[in-house]
This record gives structure tokens, C-alpha cells and sequence, in this order.
């Protein structure tokens, strides 16, 4: 099953998007950014939400435009609600706290000048949570495959 990235961001930040996704495609993870499924007419909040439902972990892209974006601070809570896996992504100089939200919580800064580095982090720390989740998928199977080989033993010996 593909590893699901929804990315929050304000509209203003677009070129960053497309950064950080093309370095997750690199690594296989599939990226959920609203604005790229149109769906005319429908609730836009319904979709955001169900991007995010469907979505493994959600990076917040907190910019100066983000930090003043009511759909930012939606999509954070609802991730929150969800208890989704958050990765706050942070213009230098900004206060993640300040949305509440977020407050004690560890991001990853970047400098808007210069964000590659600070994106291939962010892409990293995404590419080691895909891989847990490869392992834990594996172990569930091994194990499904053990108690089925188990119980095939046990039914064969009445």
C-alpha cells in the first residue's frame, strides 16, 4: 500500500510544495495536496478532510502566508483530531507555537531563501516513516502466515 503525504500549506506557497513533493515521489510516497484534485461543486471541506483521513502522516507548511491561513489552522486541527502523524515544516524566524496547536511540538526549520536542505530533511524523516510502516506490514503478515500455518496444523489433528 502506498505511503500517503497530505501537505498543508497556504496557496501562496506553491513552489515549495512542488519542491518538497518532487523529492517524496523520489523516495515513492505518494503526495495529497487539495488544490490537484478538483472536484467542482463538492464541499471543500469534505475533501481536505478525507485527503487527510487517507493520508499517513500530514506536513505543515508554516510560512508567513500559512500562519494567517484559516484552512491551515483547520487542516492542523483536524490532522490533530485524527492523530496523524504531524511534521511541522517552518519558515525561519516564525513561532509554531503561536497557533497553540503546535506548541511543544518539534519542526523543522527552513530558510525561505535557501529551503533544500531543509526540505530533503523533511523528505527523509517522511522516506524512515514509510519504512517503519513496510516493517510493521511485514511483521503482521509473517505473523497472520504463522497463526494460519498454526491453525491448519491444529484443525488436521482431529
Amino acid at each position: 500500500m502506498a505511503y500517503k503525504v497530505f501537505i498543508s500549506h497556504s496557496t501562496h506557497d506553491q513552489r515549495l510544495v512542488m519542491s518538497l513533493a518532487n523529492l517524496l515521489s523520489k523516495y515513492e510516497v505518494k503526495v495529497e495536496v487539495a488544490q490537484w484534485y478538483l472536484s467542482p461543486g463538492a464541499p471543500l471541506a469534505d475533501k481536505v478532510f478525507n485527503l487527510i483521513t487517507g493520508s499517513d502522516c500530514v506536513v505543515i507548511l508554516l510560512t508567513a502566508m500559512g500562519m494567517r491561513s484559516k484552512w491551515v489552522q483547520h487542516e492542523i486541527g483536524f490532522a490533530l483530531q485524527s492523530k496523524k502523524t504531524i511534521i511541522p515544516l517552518v519558515e525561519k524566524g516564525l513561532k509554531p507555537g503561536e497557533l497553540g496547536a503546535l506548541q511543544g511540538r518539534e519542526y523543522i526549520e527552513f530558510d525561505p531563501v535557501r529551503p533544500q536542505n531543509a526540505l530533503l530533511k523533511t523528505a527523509t524523516f517522511v522516506k524512515s516513516l514509510k519504512l517503519k510502516k513496510q516493517d510493521r506490514e511485514k511483521a503482521l503478515l509473517v505473523a497472520g502466515g504463522i497463526i494460519a500455518f498454526l491453525l491448519l496444523l491444529s484443525g488436521g489433528e482431529e
